[in-house]
């Protein structure tokens, strides 16, 4: 592949990068029906009796998504099928437009039943502080749901304060996979990186695959993110967190941390194997597409560029490199879905719910292609399992660490103000002294003082 257009430094960024006592009334106000209605008694008239055959509309909103959308068609029908009382009606949006959509529909009376959410950007917890959606818990223990089938830091990641606010559908280990060229580093001379690999060996590695031409770098060894989750992954490494355990302190500018955000300069700059925003050709998944990469720092879903790579080159895939903290650091990252607080039809919505949550599915997403659901039977799934690079993912997701956010819930306006003041250290513009890091610090820490939405 061919790629011309250098990225924009924002490009470049972009690249790299309720309450139960509404569910209890919606549950009260549309109980399950029985499953066979009681005969009429003779002063009831006919008509009442079948009341409990009609059928109920269950609308949900859903982001749209190739890989999702496929799936959407593929269980919506054998979901009706299998449950001849609901319809399923399907209302798609733009994620960038998702949000809007949702409150717009809120506040106008409008919201269906069923709303896709995510920790990422704590878009969940801001739907359960508008009141948009509400807790499972009583539906899951009134069903006899089995939570043990979803990872436990899934369903972590999606309670506050106590309320299970929907099922995790799909669910990846954060920015925690490396995926390497095997054509590329065959011919530098390099190792594959594997579960041992520390970050030392890994700058090796990727000064070997890195290759000139004259001044231009034509080949880069190792692109690593940059964003807030990058860095996540990273400070575990390093042995810290990017924000303390409750979620109210920034810890950018720690000593360890400080440790971090060097090492990730030096990449760029020191040892120049990964590209600056100047030097970016398309997004990373084109760079990776185009096989002018070494080693690319990913998330599960990277793994779609399979079919465009086809047999171009031969890659797979290893945990991130371990760091002085013993780790190569990772998180579990979910989208869920969730019953509304609107619905009158709760134990319906929340049969849908688990539909779109459970192993079939799960596995489906697998065989689409992508992010697969938040459940250890499909992570383990054969028929997953049967390609290499998902053994790797596996493994990952077994043993990932616990997701963290801002106690205030304001976790995507710290994140685009966190990508735009350190985009000049990966520019070259400036370099991480204590003092620009302590300026990053200050200001990131400012957004986490705020209250709550």
């Amino acid at each position: 592949m061919s790629l011309k257009r250098n990225l924009s430094r924002r490009e470049f960024l972009r690249a790299t990068a309720f309450s139960t006592v509404g569910l209890a009334l919606a549950a009260c106000a549309a109980p399950a029906a029985p499953a066979s209605a009681p005969a009429a008694t003779s002063g009831e008239s006919a008509a009442a009796a079948p009341a409990a055959a009609e059928k109920v509309t269950v609308r949900f909103h859903a982001r749209i998504g190739q890989q999702e959308d496929t799936l959407y068609d593929m269980q919506i029908p054998k979901f009706m099928e299998e449950n001849p009382n609901i319809e399923i009606v399907k209302e798609s949006f733009p994620g960038a437009e998702f949000s809007t959509k949702i409150s717009t529909m809120m506040a106008g009376g409008t919201l269906g039943d069923v709303i896709w959410s995510a920790l990422g950007q704590s878009k969940i917890q801001f739907a359960y502080s508008q009141n948009q959606i509400a807790a499972v818990n009583d539906l899951a223990a009134s069903g006899g749901v089995d939570l043990s089938q979803w990872y436990q830091g899934c369903l972590d990641a999606i309670t506050v304060e106590g309320n299970l606010l929907g099922l995790p559908f799909k669910a990846h280990p954060g920015l925690a996979i490396i995926y390497y060229n095997q054509n590329i580093l065959d011919e530098a001379g390099a190792e594959y990186p594997t579960e041992a690999t520390t970050i030392a060996q890994q700058v090796e590695i990727a000064k070997a695959a890195t290759k000139k031409e004259g001044d231009r770098t034509v080949q880069f060894g190792y692109l690593p993110g940059v964003s807030w989750k990058s860095h996540v992954s990273l400070f575990r490494a390093f042995g810290t967190e990017l924000i303390n355990e409750d979620g109210s302190v920034c810890q950018l500018n720690s000593e360890l941390g400080m440790q971090a955000i060097n090492h990730l300069y030096d990449l760029f700059h020191t040892h120049q194997v990964a590209p600056t925003p100047d030097q970016m050709l398309g997004s990373g998944n084109e760079m990776w597409i185009s096989g002018i990469l070494g080693q690319f720092q990913g998330g599960t879903s990277v793994s779609v560029t399979g079919g465009s790579i086809g047999d171009k080159f031969a890659w797979m895939v290893a945990p991130n490199a371990v760091g002085p903290g013993g780790v190569g650091g990772s998180d579990f990252e979910v989208d869920a879905y969730c019953v509304t607080t609107a619905t009158k039809h709760a134990p319906e919505a929340f049969e849908w719910v688990q539909y779109l949550c459970s192993k079939d599915s799960g596995i489906q997403l697998g065989l689409i292609g992508g992010t697969v659901g938040g459940r250890p039977d499909v992570y383990g799934a054969p028929e997953l399992l049967a390609f290499p690079f998902r053994v790797v993912f596996q493994d990952v997701m077994d043993n990932a660490m616990d997701s963290r956010i801002l106690d205030n819930w304001r976790q995507e306006e710290a994140e685009k103000t966190f990508a735009q003041l350190t985009q000049p250290l990966w520019a070259g513009d400036e370099q991480p002294t204590q003092a620009f890091i302590d300026g990053v610090t200050a200001q990131i820490q400012d957004i986490m003082d705020k209250p709550r939405p």
